[in-house]
């Protein structure tokens, strides 16, 4: 892998996109079983990846939640968020 140099900040974003569309249309193309295989091993490791941030993170338990409205829950989701941050935040902080 080369590294590649760019004018623009929007030249750059032009290319990661095409490489996204690449990447969306060679899974597209995939048998099921081979689609099923690359998600397995991609999303596995990002997931893997993710968690290590909340190793040190006590995690609410889970509950169902009923919303009257979508802003009530983007609301809901937002502050929820938040503290999520703020606690991986004070957790890498010790």
């Amino acid at each position: 892998m080369t590294a590649k140099c760019f004018e623009k900040a929007q030249a750059m974003s032009d290319y990661q996109t095409a490489r996204e569309v690449q990447e969306a249309l060679r899974v597209q193309l995939m048998a099921p079983a081979a689609r099923f295989a690359w998600l397995q091993e991609t999303w596995g490791r990002l997931q893997n990846s993710a968690s290590l941030f909340t190793v040190n993170v006590k995690h609410p338990p889970a509950a169902a939640r009923c919303y009257a409205t979508l802003d009530e829950k983007n609301r809901f989701d937002d502050e929820r968020e938040l503290q999520q941050a703020l606690q991986i935040h004070l957790a890498h902080q010790k």
